[in-house]
């Protein structure tokens, strides 16, 4: 059977798999482009998951503080951003449902991997500062419509996309797509506060 080889880079060839989908790079660099992710951000995640995503945004911003309810999936981000190096992230164990502790309006960017992502848009906005965004790694296309219905009660821009990626065979004598690409795996929308 065929498996895609999803090309990770060195920092997320180190990473265990196990329980929740990962965020693929080719869905993160999509998030990190569009927020302006960099090296001054500070970032919430709701739903650590295997720590993937974790990983690809605390390389990069200042201060992640990831939330997660599961604690089995917890454990495994938290092995994660220690095999990673990394130094800048905090865990919560705690279901995002029933609240988060930053209400501050001073967080650049809050990113969502949740199934009910929808429910998670008020609070997002009470921590985001101005022009900070919240995005979201939603999985079902129901999903992504009721967040992007629910953010346009209350940020100022809202859009929602997907990332289709198509790897070429490159041969001495022909160029062209290969049999089989790493199509649709998650619809992500973004809100602007």
């Amino acid at each position: 059977m065929f498996k895609p080889d999803f090309h990770f880079p060195p920092l997320l060839r180190k990473l265990k798999r196990g329980g929740p989908a990962v965020t693929l790079p080719k869905d993160a660099g999509q998030v990190i482009a569009y927020t302006g992710l960099g090296k001054d951000s500070r970032v919430i995640e709701l739903g650590s998951g295997s720590g993937f995503m974790t990983v690809q945004m605390a390389n990069i911003a200042k201060e992640v503080v990831s939330y997660e309810k599961r604690k089995e999936f917890l454990e495994i981000a938290e092995a994660n951003v220690l095999r990673a190096g990394l130094t800048n992230v905090t865990f919560r164990l705690h279901d995002v449902l029933h609240g988060i502790e930053e209400k501050d309006e001073s967080w650049d960017l809050v990113f969502c991997d949740i199934a009910e992502a929808e429910k998670a848009a008020p609070m997002a906005y009470a921590a985001l500062r101005k022009n900070g965004y919240m995005a979201a790694h939603c999985l079902q296309s129901e999903q992504a419509k009721a967040l992007h219905l629910e953010c346009q009660k209350q940020f100022a821009e809202v859009f929602t996309t997907e990332c289709i990626m198509r790897e070429f065979e490159v041969r001495e004598f022909g160029f062209r797509p290969a049999h089989f690409g790493l199509m649709h795996t998650a619809y992500l929308v973004f809100a602007r506060k």
